[in-house]
Formats: structure tokens, sequence, C-alpha cells
């Protein structure tokens, strides 16, 4: 069954691989939306600052024009005329409340003349700058916040007007108080290109800070980021292996139930056979030493698939259960019905393992399971059965198992012939190399045959006593246990 994959569009542009990765995207999407954030609050605050700032100048103009007008009044008591002793008093003032870039102060006396100290506070050569009547007259003050427009000229007694006006040739911020009493005009003024300077530096200033200010937020949330992600990944990475750990070991018992019911069904399946009880035993021993041996000759032989043969080349003889007991059990030669029977137990084993792999799905084991009890009859020179298949067309699991019953066959002992010396089983065998048997398979064989020798003195009974078949075993227990009662009832 296919399953079919479908990619989000998120993951086209978005691999997040590792913990310096999560880290960075979460670090990207918090600099955007602080950065947004921090954008959009500075130009608010930005336009506040120049309100206040501009609010702060008008009044302050308001403050020191009134300032001036009352600290002249109080020194001086008479109208300004210049060249008179109070004219020169309220110069003095004027330029000691003059501050450069500031206010600047200026007097303006109604029978002519001008106060327009130019200078540092304190400074005796600050130059007053002098303006014409027709210039006074045509300065057109801007009023706030109405924005009306009004005259230097015509202007209420005693009344602080503000607003903004091309004033001393460049645009200003500037207020007027007439004095009728000292027959003069009091003017505080700061140029307009000075306040949006002073803006500029101070919304700067607050930009910068701020600004600051986030990349101060975002290298803390960096470190408790890799604090957090690091922690996390630890826990995360312990929780795993722990999880490993069990899926590990439930994988293992699960196998070994699995193996352990396989192996107990293949020597059921023994029972009905006159093989005797360790025989699936040395066939596994045998099958592994001659895998380990292949293990150069064939890339596909590791470690797994010795442990795979081992347990499948106990299925092998697993179809007899479907032959009758009077053709399995026949103690002499079979005739060419009864032989064909026989070999029907190849394909009936091989059906029954393909039956069980329907249920439970694929599975390397009962494929392996079904090519050894299928084909372990098969001859290297194709005159073997069930299907005649010849050379490599033999599985190489069949190809092994193949002679490894053979060689447990001439070597066992059975109640109706004598066992086969090692020497003569091993001459048998290298003589149907590239017959009967695979010849890389035989090779292998006589590297290990010493450790066959070994592994079938470890397996078998004593050269004196002869291995009865299981089933016989069985019934001998029975007719024992039977008598016993009997005897005891008696």
């Amino acid at each position: 069954m296919h399953v079919s994959q479908t990619t989000s569009p998120y993951q086209k542009y978005f691999h997040i691989r590792s913990r310096r990765g999560l880290i960075g995207a979460i670090l990207a999407l918090q600099a955007v939306v602080v950065g947004w954030g921090w954008w959009g609050t500075m130009q608010f605050t930005r336009s506040s600052i120049l309100t206040k700032i501009r609010t702060q100048v008008i009044d302050e103009n308001a403050r020191a024009v009134t300032f001036l007008s009352n600290a002249v009044a109080a020194v001086v008591n008479t109208p300004l005329r210049e060249g008179t002793k109070g004219w020169e008093d309220a110069r003095r003032i004027a330029q000691n409340l003059n501050r450069p870039g500031r206010t600047n102060m200026a007097i303006l006396a109604s029978a002519g003349g001008s106060i327009i100290p130019r200078g540092e506070k304190g400074r005796e050569d600050a130059k007053p700058i002098s303006l014409g009547p027709g210039e006074i007259e045509s300065t057109i003050i801007t009023l706030l916040p109405g924005r009306e427009a009004a005259v230097l000229t015509d202007l209420k007694p005693g009344v602080v007007l503000v607003g903004e006006a091309d004033w001393l040739g460049e645009a200003s911020y500037i207020a007027v108080l007439e004095n009728r009493e000292l027959g003069a005009k009091f003017i505080a003024s700061q140029s307009r290109s000075a306040v949006v300077h002073a803006e500029r530096q101070f919304a700067d200033t607050v930009f910068f800070y701020a600004g600051m200010a986030v990349l101060l937020v975002l290298a803390i949330t960096g470190v408790g980021l890799t604090f957090i992600v690091n922690g996390y990944d630890s826990t995360l990475m312990r929780f795993n292996r722990m999880l490993e750990g069990e899926v590990e070991r439930r994988t293992r018992q699960g196998l070994a139930i699995r193996n352990g019911l396989i192996f107990g069904l293949a020597k059921l399946a023994d029972y009905r056979d006159t093989d005797t009880g360790r025989h699936l035993e040395r066939i596994c021993r045998y099958c592994e030493l001659l895998a380990t041996q292949l293990t150069g000759a064939h890339p596909e032989i590791d470690r797994a698939w010795i442990d795979r043969l081992k347990l499948a080349s106990s299925m092998h003889d697993i179809g007899k259960v479907g032959i009758p007991d009077n053709i399995l059990l026949k103690a002499g030669p079979l005739d060419t019905d009864e032989r064909a029977q026989m070999e029907m137990h190849a394909t009936i084993g091989a059906d029954t393992l393909i039956a069980i792999r329907q249920h439970v799905g694929d599975d390397d084991l009962l494929n392996m399971s079904v090519q050894v009890a299928l084909c372990h009859h098969e001859k290297f020179d194709g005159t073997g059965y069930p299907s005649r298949l010849s050379g490599e067309e033999i599985p190489l699991a069949a190809r092994i198992v193949a002679l490894a019953d053979v060689y447990d066959a001439l070597t066992s002992k059975r109640v109706y012939k004598p066992p086969m010396s090692h020497e003569r089983a091993v001459a048998i065998i290298s003589e149907g190399r590239g017959r009967h048997f695979d010849p890389v398979v035989v090779d292998a064989f006589m590297a290990v045959h010493v450790q066959f020798d070994q592994s079938r003195h470890t397996l078998q009974a004593s050269d004196g006593e002869a291995e009865r078949p299981m089933l016989e075993t069985a019934l001998a227990r029975a007719r024992n246990a039977r008598s016993f009662r009997i005897n005891r009832a008696a």
C-alpha cells in the first residue's frame, strides 16, 4: 500500500534541525516582533516628544518675555529711549538673560531703537542688532494654537502672545509682550532650526538607548533560551534513552517469546518424525558455523542474518506434520508413491509459513524460513525437489541448511542404522561438491569440519547409546506412566 506524503508549505522554507536553529528561529521571531514594536513605539514617542518640546519652547518663551519685562520695569521707571541710562540698563538685563542657541531676548522701543543682544551671557562686547521701523511693522506672527495672523505693531498691552514668525531672517518660535508704561515691546525667540536640532538629538538619544535595550532583551533572551533549550534537550534525551531502553527491552522480550514459540513449534513437528530430540539443536549449530565462515564471501551475511538462519533452520522439516504416519514412520524404504508424498513436506512447510506471514505481515525471519522449508532438498546441479532449482537459484540459506541436514543425518545413530564416522561424512560431502552442494558452502564446511565434529560430540548421545525419536520417547513415557498407575491400583 502506498501512503502519500504531503509536505507543508512551511517546510519548504523552514528546516529546524538543531538546538542552534531552534534558538536562532525564536530569536529571529522575537527580533521581528520586538523590532516592529520598538519602531512603532519610537515613531509614536518621537511625535509625542516633538509636540512636548515645542510646547515647552513656547511656554519657555512666554515665561522669559514676562520675566524680562518685569526685570526691566524693576530698574527703569521711565519710557525707554536709546542713549539713556535706562536704555543701557535694559540692554544689560536682556544680555544677561540671553542664552545662545536657546532663548534670544530682544527689546523694541516704541520711540525707535532696538536691543537684540547676540553673544554669551556677561560679554560686554556683544553688539545689539538694530531693526528699522519698516522691518518691525512687517513682522507677521502666526499665533498659536489657533494660528491667527497678527503684526508685531498691533498687540494688546500686558498680554503675552506666542506663535511662529520669520524673525531675524529665520523661522522662529516667539513670544511678545508690550509694556505701554516703558514704551517698549519685549520679545523672546528661539529659532526653529535650533529647536528641530534639539528635537533630533533628544529623539536620537531615545532611539539609541531604546535600541540598546532591545538588543539587551534579545541577548538575555538568547542566553535564557540556550539554558532552557539545553535543559529541555538534556531532559528529552534522558527520556528518549529511557524510552529507547524500554523499547529495546520489550523488543528483545517479544523476539525471545516469538523465537521460543517458533522453536517450540518446530519441536512439536519433530514429535511426528523419526529424528531425535537434539536434531534441531545440532542443525542450528552447524548452520551457525557455516554462515560465520561464509561471512566474507557473501556481504548479506551479518550477525543478524546468522541469528535468523539459526532459527529458520529449525523450521526446515515443519511440513512433515502433513505427511501420513504410515509413510513418515515407515521403517523400510519408501515406494515411488510414498516417496512422492514424502517430498510434499517441503511444499507443505512453505505453505504453512506463508499463511502465517499473510497474517503477521512481511518479516525477515519468516521470509528466510519459507526459503529454507521449500528449498533445503534442492540440489546444486538441479536434480533436487520440489522445483529442481539449480545453482544460485537456490536461496543461500537453503544451500547452507541442505549441507547441515545431510551431515547430521549421516553422523546420527538411529535404532535402524549405525552412525557414520565424521571422516566418512566429510568425504561424502566433499564428493557432492558442485552436484548436491554449493561448492562455496562445501569449501566453508571443509574449513570448519573439525568444529562440526566437536559440536556433534557435544550435542549427541554417547557412541554406545542410540538416540530414540521424540515420538517414540513420548509413547514410552506414556506406557510407563500407565503401568505405574495400574500397579499402584493393584
